[in-house]
């Protein structure tokens, strides 16, 4: 008896497995938010065509496609009134002040090839967020999209801080900073986000996560060098310990000399342009 229900159970299995198999199920219909989607262009898309697609032959990516981002976290789209302030205000406060001082063709040259937006931010197990990520000088990936208020000077700098960040890594992953860089400091640790600001810059890091690897700490130094601009930096630094005061001093110079021999361009001009793009918003 209990082999009949067994048999029955299998029949009963099969059918419905051939029923969800049908010839009327497509395999290749696109799933919502995964990147299958057509869309018409409208004012944002001529927007974007005319500031970034002509002019330097970068997409922005504002609408959810799930194949750009990590597929096991919780994200939010982006509010579509918020996609030209942020490139707006990243075309006037990151790409004019490089064109600026090194020159029309630097960012067509070097500049990531896409801008991928996201609403929210990306959330780690280790308790801490990812505002940004950057993918072998092809893409950058801007998350708290909804946040920003151009306005604000703190969300100004915030999202300038991550760019910075992003695009420092297409630098040196272009052409390496020197060597001697890495012995300044060498307390580095995977555990940066146990310690506070104030505990990373007395041991000669401009940053928490500036401590997690030497690459980080270059390109938060010019991350943070760009931002505050060089009365604001050297406010930071006159403020703390002499150790570190001397360790953030000859990382600054490394910065300075990087940025000269390998790019050409003059690291404190571009500070000043920088520092004023923010002003003049």
């Amino acid at each position: 008896m209990n082999i009949k229900y067994f048999k029955l159970f299998l029949l009963l299995m099969a059918v419905s497995f051939l029923s969800a198999c049908s010839k009327d199920d497509d395999p290749d219909t696109p799933l919502p938010g995964l990147g299958g989607e057509k869309w018409a262009n409208g004012p944002i898309d001529n927007w974007l065509r005319e500031n970034y697609v002509d002019p330097y032959n970068i997409e922005v990516k504002y609408r959810f496609d799930g194949y750009e981002v990590a597929l096991n976290r919780v994200l939010s789209p982006v509010r579509e009134d918020r996609v030209i302030p942020v490139m707006e205000t990243i075309r006037k406060t990151w790409i004019e002040p490089y064109e600026q001082e090194a020159g029309a063709t630097f960012i067509k040259r070097l500049a990531p090839k896409q801008f991928v937006l996201i609403g929210s931010a990306e959330y780690n197990t280790n308790g801490t967020i990812t505002l940004g990520t950057a993918e072998g000088g092809r893409k950058i990936v801007l998350f708290v999209v909804n946040d920003f208020d151009p306005q604000l000077e703190s969300e100004v700098k915030q999202m300038l801080h991550t760019i910075h960040h992003e695009f420092a890594h297409i630098l040196h992953q272009t052409v390496m900073y020197p060597e001697e860089f890495k012995r300044i400091t060498t307390d580095y640790t995977a555990s940066w986000n146990d310690f506070s600001l104030a505990d990373a810059r007395s041991r000669g890091y401009i940053t928490q996560y500036a401590r997690s690897s030497p690459d980080e700490d270059f390109v938060e130094m010019i991350s943070i060098m760009l931002i505050e601009g060089k009365e604001g930096f050297n406010a930071i630094v006159n403020s703390l310990p002499e150790s570190a005061q001397a360790s953030l001093r000859e990382k600054e110079q490394y910065v300075v000399r990087y940025f000269k021999e390998t790019w050409n361009i003059d690291f404190y001009a571009l500070q000043a342009r920088s520092e004023a793009a923010i002003d003049a918003l």
